[in-house]
């Protein structure tokens, strides 16, 4: 816990220390508008902090419906955090999202010891920051930093004791330098040359492969290549899409080609009610070879094989991951300073 306070803590302290510069800027503009001045855009708002705090309320409920499920209620909090600084020809974007949800599921007739069943549908935490030098027209020269982690443990759907994941385990730190074209609704970093570290700090995990990284070992580091390709605009006056895409390519890694590949992609839909109210679709697609599950036959009987050392453990296999959400949604979105 003191790890998540601590890096928590430390989040906080970076935006706010730049907050006090973008508050500052917004007061001054304040004044000099009351004074019957007219503020120019020539500073182009060099500082600009923003953000919104989304909550997803979703539920289902069936009865007598042929292949249906349990009913279920869940929630998700959505948070999303953004610093910038850009003045002559150098730009400095910080962003920080959380998400965490969970469902409960019911048994209307559940047998002696089963009944509701709590379940964690989402959970990250992703800081960026990216560096920029302005190299011509719409391109810049830029180094990015990125982290992306989980704040609370996750656990095995087949064994609802058995942790899988907790906060840093696992665990990327992506460091990478190259070049950023920019425009007002896209942007896209590509970099030939990075590093992503891997890690697994929880003690429980030491001793066991996991992640891509070794037993015995907390980290692992891959150098590869990467690219970063981000979308967001109003497509129509209440329809908002947000998207994102990242990919990595580690060129020292022991699997073909292709297996090499990490992709991260992202998008999320809204339809405004109201100032406050709206509907959301949120999807996710994740593939990392180094994340392994339960591998099943066709009869979803679990597959085991024999390690090493001679003993019957389960078959682990890599599986394309995919999230989706959908609900209503309250939401607060806010900007400073406002665009004139």
């Amino acid at each position: 816990m003191s790890k998540k306070i601590w890096f928590l803590n430390f989040i906080f302290v970076v935006f706010y220390s730049q907050l006090s510069y973008s508050q500052d800027f917004a007061d001054a503009t304040k004044l000099a508008k009351n004074a019957g001045k007219i503020v120019e855009n020539s500073t182009d708002n060099i500082w600009t902090f923003g953000g919104s705090f989304q909550a997803i309320v979703n539920q289902s409920f069936s009865k007598n419906w042929v292949g249906a499920s349990n009913p279920t209620i869940g929630g998700q909090v959505l948070g999303n955090l953004f610093l910038k600084y850009n003045k002559n020809k150098f730009a400095w974007e910080n962003t920080l999202d959380v998400e965490y949800g969970i469902r409960f599921t019911f048994n209307p007739k559940p047998p002696k010891g089963i009944g509701t069943k709590y379940e964690k549908m989402t959970d990250k935490l992703d800081y960026k920051t990216k560096l920029g030098l302005k190299a011509g027209g719409n391109w810049y020269y830029g180094a990015m930093v990125a982290l992306n982690t989980q704040l609370t443990n996750g656990y095995d759907p087949d064994n609802d004791t058995l942790r899988t994941s907790t906060f840093m385990t696992p665990g990327y730190l992506t460091f990478s330098v190259g070049m950023d074209y920019k425009q007002k609704k896209w942007s896209w970093y590509i970099s030939p040359i990075g590093a992503k570290i891997i890690s697994k700090t929880d003690n429980d995990f030491f001793d066991s492969d996991a992640f891509g990284v070794k037993a015995g070992k907390k980290f692992y580091m891959a150098v590869g290549a990467s690219t970063h390709l981000v979308f967001a605009a109003d497509i129509h006056k209440k329809i908002n899409l947000n998207t994102k895409l990242e990919l990595f390519y580690d060129y020292l890694g022991e699997y073909k080609q292709l297996r090499n590949l990490d992709v991260r992609y992202d998008m999320t839909w809204m339809f405004n009610i109201t100032q406050w109210l709206s509907l959301s679709i949120k999807a996710s697609l994740l593939y990392d070879y180094d994340i392994k599950f339960n591998s099943y036959d066709e009869n979803n009987n679990q597959r085991h094989t024999i390690d090493e050392s001679g003993n019957i453990v389960p078959l682990k296999t890599d599986h394309l991951q995919f999230q989706e959400a959908f609900g209503l949604t309250l939401g607060y979105k806010f900007k400073l300073p406002e665009d004139k």
